[in-house]
């Protein structure tokens, strides 16, 4: 969905016969809006449809959740910091905000696995808080640092591995797509030399997968498969991504937040201007250290800080990963808040004047804006701030010398 990548060997043209050893090697074509959209097309050694049984599983707090069932509109702040999760990337996954676009979720694992999980539900967008390792999927193996974006396409077995300490991850379900924004591509589907950030930015897996016994176990291998929030375990006697090669567009990409290439300008841009990924009526959006506001002329000067607003079509959440993004006490690295439509909202009394002549800020964060209202789960409720939409008037503000605090 980024552009054509090919891994290992693949025959001179689609649908024709490909051997390996003196054996046909199975085309699988691996195709989004039928046969309509992007696709890759891969070549397996054992057929992908040789499956040994079927299981239903559930995990609580992911697949189902649980929606908070009384939720009166205002603003909210969600500790994910204070959450304490345990087990593989999907017992240690839990939904905090859904509505039938998106759903965002926290994962924090302390086990391996050697299960792996196809959405086909929707897109994936992790964002890596914590941690490095790597993603392993039928179209190879790509590696993840702390502070990528990793896009994962619907329907694409995959598991994750890590080195060293536990990771942590904010992860998007696009129940749509999640793909570059139309905004930052030409009619040829390049991203453009105006857009925040270029085609070498984003990593594709550089090595196809292979079999390790210590990594991925024996037989019985299995496969957990999402699809109308209902999960089934799929079960091979052979492992089952022994892939020979494949080309295509769609397949898993990383990209690391410091690559975005922020846009300033004289006065205070809307947040839309740090626009990263699209989605089916949402956006992901990237906020980096950069210079700020640097309008002046004669006692009129440029005001860094965001002006308080309601944005009456849009909820919007901000997840707070590293900096000077402290506009208040309470709010940590770790902190979501949701600020929904109709409700305004603003910097904390104190912070806007105090941002006058700052020139740059080093604040890290994600923002999501959904058309949709946005739903708590209890598992949010669970560690949620219940004071946090009087703190503008109850509680004094704690050193907001951020220009791009929200």
């Amino acid at each position: 969905m980024i552009h054509y990548h090919r891994l290992g060997k693949t025959p001179p043209k689609p649908h024709i016969s490909f051997y390996e050893d003196g054996k046909l090697l199975m085309e699988h074509c691996h195709t989004r809006e039928g046969f309509e959209g992007p696709f890759s097309v891969l070549y397996y050694r054992t057929p992908p449809t040789d499956e040994n049984a079927v299981e239903r599983i559930a995990i609580p707090g992911f697949c189902p959740f649980e929606p908070l069932a009384e939720q009166p509109l205002h603003r909210r702040h969600i500790k994910t910091q204070d959450m304490k999760l345990s087990g593989d990337f999907l017992d240690a996954r839990r939904v905090m905000l859904f509505n039938s676009d998106v759903q965002i979720c926290m994962a924090k694992p302390t086990e391996k696995s050697t299960r792996f999980f196809s959405n086909g539900d929707g897109d994936e967008l992790y964002f890596v808080y914590r941690g490095s390792g790597r993603v392993e999927s039928l179209f190879g193996v790509l590696p993840f640092q702390e502070r990528d974006y990793v896009l994962i396409p619907r329907s694409t077995p995959y598991r994750i591995h890590w080195d060293g300490e536990s990771p942590q991850f904010l992860v998007f379900e696009g129940r749509g797509f999640i793909d570059v924004p139309k905004e930052w591509r030409n009619r040829t589907g390049q991203i453009t030399m105006y857009a925040p950030y270029s085609h070498r930015d984003f990593r594709a897996p550089q090595e196809l997968l292979k079999y390790d016994k210590a990594s991925h176990g024996t037989a019985p291998y299995k496969l957990v498969v999402k699809r109308e929030d209902v999960l089934t375990v799929h079960i091979f006697q052979h492992f089952p991504y022994d892939i020979v090669g494949w080309d295509g567009t769609v397949y898993p990409v990383a990209f690391n937040i410091h690559d975005y290439q922020p846009k300033t300008s004289t006065i205070h841009l809307p947040p839309t201007i740090h626009l990263t990924f699209a989605g089916n009526e949402f956006v992901v959006c990237s906020f980096v250290p950069r210079k700020v506001d640097y309008y002046s002329k004669g006692e009129s000067k440029a005001i860094p800080c965001p002006y308080g607003h309601a944005s009456v079509h849009m909820d919007e959440i901000l997840f707070y990963v590293a900096g000077n993004f402290t506009s208040r006490r309470g709010i940590d690295s770790g902190s979501i808040s949701l600020h929904p439509a109709g409700i305004p909202h603003g910097p904390h009394p104190g912070t806007y004047e105090k941002s006058i002549g700052t020139d740059r800020t080093s604040e890290l964060a994600v923002m999501c804006d959904t058309y949709k209202q946005l739903k708590l789960t209890t598992a949010a409720h669970d560690v949620e701030d219940k004071d946090y939409h009087l703190t503008w008037v109850s509680k004094e503000g704690g050193g907001a010398d951020v220009p791009g605090a929200r």
